[in-house]
């Protein structure tokens, strides 16, 4: 509400209604129920669409979720759950920030709200997605065994999608980068790439961590899994006659104060090529994973049996 000083009266803000764009839009008040409401059996000019959405739009309108949950079934909400450690560095504090933001706002211009968790990695407390009913969920890097924990709090016709985690269960959906394709690019882009080491962000998800270090194809005695930058450090003290790989541009930060950046090649996980040391050569996903797993979504919300028959969904790098 709006309040005067000087009176120290409060105006209520009058909340836009269906029949307020309708009038706004030059339609009847169903064509704006059904635009807004996306409702896929009914033919509606686009231009007809465009017309109710910027009216929407002008007057501020916000959907009431609770009747849009007793007509359609539906609440609205899209769940991200990501699962944080204990002591995290700000590699993996920051590491999901862009994701996050692209992801939440491809699924604001459909008309969904976000709910965010943050549940603690080793032992999720489940209680607060109990008390949600949420249309959709992505689970971000997951341990297996409490993947299936997580899972078993939704009926089986809410979407569920894993990103950043390995899960060998046929029912769900997971993405991930394409490694195996960056690992190409990076090693073609080092002048010695027989002679390489490798540095990776940790994960949650082991079998994640197994899968990269594989499709590396460096020894593991030349792999180092992020701690902490004390061991990262003495770690790189061992290799400085090597070129490297470093997954996670947030690492290569911490790694670029110890090397020589134009020997390294960084595989940039987080979205945020621009932070990477200048000298070092990038590979970068661009917005390819929010964008992904979004298309996923409305892809499944839509027909939960219309997804593709690959159960992984793999994100290309830049070529």
């Amino acid at each position: 509400m709006f309040c005067s000083s000087r009176r120290r009266s409060c105006i209520p803000i009058k909340k836009a209604t269906l029949k307020d764009i309708a009038k706004a839009a030059q339609v009847s008040v169903a064509t704006v129920s059904y635009v807004l409401n996306n409702v896929s059996n009914q033919t509606i000019p686009e231009e007809t669409k465009c017309r109710v959405l910027d009216a929407a739009k002008q007057l501020n309108y916000v959907p009431n979720l609770a009747a849009r949950s007793l007509v359609k079934q539906k609440s609205g909400l899209i769940g991200i759950l990501i699962n944080r450690a204990e002591n995290e560095g700000f590699w993996k504090q920051f590491r999901y920030s862009q994701f996050i933001n692209r992801l939440e706002r491809l699924l604001t211009d459909r008309g969904y709200h976000v709910v965010l968790f943050s549940l603690d990695a080793s032992s999720p407390n489940l209680d607060i997605i109990s008390e949600r009913k949420l249309d959709g969920v992505f689970v971000v890097d997951v341990k297996e065994e409490n993947f299936h924990l997580i899972s078993s709090h939704f009926f089986a016709d809410v979407p569920l999608i894993v990103v950043d985690s390995m899960i060998e269960d046929p029912l769900f959906y997971k993405v991930n980068y394409d490694y195996a394709d960056a690992f190409t690019y990076a090693f073609a882009s080092l002048l010695q790439p027989k002679e390489s080491f490798l540095i990776i962000d940790s994960f949650n998800n082991a079998d994640l961590v197994n899968h990269i270090c594989t499709h590396s194809g460096i020894g593991r005695d030349q792999i180092h899994v992020m701690d902490k930058e004390h061991d990262l450090k003495a770690f790189l003290e061992h290799n400085l006659d090597r070129t490297g790989i470093i997954l996670n541009e947030f690492v290569a930060i911490s790694a670029a104060k110890y090397v020589d950046p134009t020997s390294l090649a960084i595989i940039c996980t987080a979205g945020c090529p621009e932070i990477a040391p200048a000298s070092a050569s990038k590979i970068s996903f661009g917005d390819r994973k929010p964008e992904e797993a979004f298309q996923l979504m409305m892809q499944l919300l839509k027909d939960p049996k219309s997804g593709p028959a690959n159960k992984y969904v793999l994100v290309k790098a830049d070529k």
